[in-house]
């Protein structure tokens, strides 16, 4: 069998010749095609090869999806600080205002933090990367990536990151823990704080039937979610408070989040430029939260008195008996259309 193997100066002229054509290549194609198109090509080949020969397959997890939240995102954002262990590099951990300064801190994700995960006898390798945008307005773009073996592909897409949906899911159904979001505007993304508000329907002081009234129809809404999906609307529910200050319109919103178990978000209007910003906004709040939108009668620039806006509303209704969607002007072209709210 040892005489079947070809001598060392044969092995040795095989690889000189096939470096020798390489290089020839390669000088043709220099000179040939301009240097931007043959580096291309070049790539080109090495990312084929590479692939080709690599067992490993990444996913790209980014927090945006179809101009809304990526649900699997923020699922993972809540599942893997759990499983943080020894193989990670690096842990962000950080306490907020409502913490137990005795106890210990709360751990989160680092950017480019690799750790690993172990499922169903797959090895996972994670990783969370940050891209800073060039302008300003343009918020902060985050995925992540998720390598494993080519073989693994379809369990991870069928079993693991349904897993991770349903384990996130069981972690917030367990947190007594409630956040109010706050928009930020430069940054184009919510702000969550600890939401401590006492306010219950216990506490509350209303009328009982109005304040059974209102427990009853959220009840009611919580139990037809699947009615909602089959009459093809969405599964939302808007209430109108209106009242001077100090009558507990707050204290009622904070007895709703409390009842439901929801976070709030807090927006105003004056940080929304226009009705995309608007959209947009809207759009990466989470399922089962609140909006809540205060002093909407006050938003316009036409006017911060109450009686000056309904006479503006009579006038538009005379002018145009089709009854078209009240607009909000800026001063500016732009416009929000309070029909996203319905």
């Amino acid at each position: 069998m040892l005489k079947e193997l070809p001598s060392l100066s044969t092995i040795l002229s095989a690889y000189a010749s096939i470096s020798a054509m390489a290089m020839l290549i390669r000088t043709i194609l220099n000179e040939m095609l301009p240097e931007r198109m043959t580096n291309y090509i070049f790539s080109m080949i090495y990312d084929f090869t590479s692939a080709y020969f690599s067992s490993d397959f990444t996913f790209i997890i980014e927090d945006r999806w179809h101009a809304g939240d990526n649900q699997l995102f923020r699922a993972a954002e809540i599942y893997f600080p759990t499983i943080i262990g020894p193989s990670s590099d690096s842990l962000l951990v950080g306490f907020d205002k409502s913490s137990d300064p005795t106890a210990p801190p709360k751990p989160s994700i680092p950017v480019d933090c690799r750790f690993k995960d172990d499922f169903d006898g797959m090895r996972l390798e994670w990783t969370l990367s940050s891209i800073e945008p060039k302008k300003y307005y343009v918020p902060t773009k985050r995925f992540f990536s998720l390598t494993c073996n080519k073989r693994d592909r379809e369990r991870v897409e069928q079993r693991y990151f349904p897993y991770i949906n349903r384990t996130a899911q069981e972690i917030l159904n367990k947190s007594d823990s409630l956040s109010i979001y706050t928009y930020d505007k430069k940054c184009s993304m919510w702000e969550p704080t600890a939401f401590k508000h006492p306010s219950t329907f216990e506490t509350l002081a209303m009328e009982p039937q109005l304040k059974e009234f209102i427990m009853k129809d959220l009840d009611s809404f919580m139990e037809r979610e699947e009615f909602f999906e089959n009459v093809g609307r969405a599964w939302k529910r808007g209430y109108l408070f209106y009242g001077p200050p100090g009558t507990g319109k707050s204290s009622l919103v904070a007895a709703i989040a409390n009842y439901m178990r929801s976070n709030v978000y807090d927006l105003q209007f004056q940080g929304v430029r226009n009705d995309y910003d608007l959209s947009r906004i809207l759009t990466s709040t989470t399922n089962r939260s609140i909006l809540l939108i205060e002093d909407i009668d006050c938003i316009t620039t036409a006017s911060h008195d109450r009686t000056k806006v309904i006479e503006k509303c009579e006038v538009e209704e005379d002018e145009d008996e089709n009854k078209r969607p009240f607009s909000i002007n800026y001063g500016i072209s732009n416009t929000i259309r309070l029909t996203q709210l319905h």
